[in-house]
């Protein structure tokens, strides 16, 4: 991605925001709003940027906050999801675009679905990628406090990886055997993942331990040497108060103003991009949010065989979905 093409601005919130930003090269081509999930930050679309923008599409793809440029606050007061989407209109509005197609990946899918709740009139249709809509949801229902309940469904424990992920010493933990951390996030197979982020202990673990395995070819040495370079330089601490801004109750708190209220669903066009193979984000789990809180037309995709990382894994099979899906809907940025 193209540091020149790499902006800031101040919202009224008072935090400087790095993003992404290349215009549509004419006037019917929509705006596409990337929202990134944890860890990579806006990095996470970088096989998506050359491809759209080529093609002409407005693009807008921030760093959230913790992440790149942007700032990092440790006041996990403010991982907000209407503190969030306050913040993207004001990205929006610095650069004069009306309405986006949100895109939404991860962690992004937070701010990205409280953008439509908040902001439905700046949103023409919406892509949630492995992870469905996330509705608003009242207390005690989050994914570090029903660990039960998700195990009992699922058969094993999806989250337990956030358990530590929300300890005092996780960000140093992470930072000490950044290797290690990357070898986990990004693993060659998903069985991985089943074997530690779904075993009580199990990421602080591998972790701790040391492990380093192959690189999946999705994942490149350059890609790897950024990923290190921007883990270390910046750190984890803020990154991780997205989940313990989530375990204290911060988000369930916010989404208190929208719960159970018409502005919890959606109408807009709504695509789903489920990845087979990713045991976090179950296609099962968006499949049945989306057929509650979609009022409007949805489309299901599949990526299959690929893991949380479909973005990356199938970059090309991704760009092909997403592209067809557009080029079908009648909406303007």
């Amino acid at each position: 991605m193209d540091p020149a093409h790499f902006k800031t601005v101040k919202t009224q919130r008072g935090f400087t925001y790095s993003y992404y930003w290349s215009p549509p090269s004419t006037t019917n081509k929509p705006t596409l709003f990337f929202a990134h999930g944890f860890p990579a930050g806006s990095y996470l679309w970088r096989n998506q940027v050359p491809f759209f923008q080529r093609l002409g599409y407005g693009l807008l793809i921030p760093d959230f906050l913790g992440y790149g440029e942007t700032d990092k606050p440790t006041d996990t007061s403010v991982y907000t999801g209407s503190g969030h989407s306050a913040d993207i209109i004001d990205m929006l509005d610095a650069e004069g675009v009306e309405k986006v197609v949100a895109i939404s990946h991860d962690w992004g899918i937070h701010p990205g679905s409280r953008l439509i709740n908040y902001h439905p009139h700046r949103v023409s249709a919406c892509v949630f990628l492995a992870g469905g809509y996330q509705p608003p949801l009242p207390q005690g229902q989050d994914r570090v406090s029903q660990h039960k309940a998700v195990k009992a469904q699922l058969g094993y424990d999806a989250f337990a990886y956030m358990r530590f992920f929300i300890q005092p010493d996780a960000a140093k933990v992470i930072e000490k055997n950044i290797d290690s951390f990357i070898s986990l996030v990004y693993p060659t197979t998903t069985s991985l993942w089943m074997d530690t982020l779904c075993v009580e202990g199990g990421a602080r673990l591998f972790i701790e331990s040391g492990k380093i395995t192959e690189l999946p070819a999705y994942i490149t040495p350059e890609d790897k040497e950024h990923f290190k370079h921007a883990f270390i330089r910046t750190g984890m601490s803020a990154r991780l108060c997205w989940y313990k801004a989530m375990a204290e109750q911060v988000l369930a708190k916010d989404d208190a103003k929208i719960l159970s209220t018409p502005a919890a669903y959606i109408h807009q066009p709504l695509l789903f991009v489920a990845c087979t193979a990713d045991p976090l984000s179950v296609p099962a789990a968006g499949d049945a949010v989306h057929a509650k809180y979609a009022k409007g037309p949805v489309t299901r995709k599949e990526l299959v065989g690929a893991g949380h990382w479909g973005a990356e894994e199938q970059a090309g099979e991704f760009n092909a979905i997403l592209l067809e899906w557009l080029e079908g809907l009648a909406v303007k940025g």
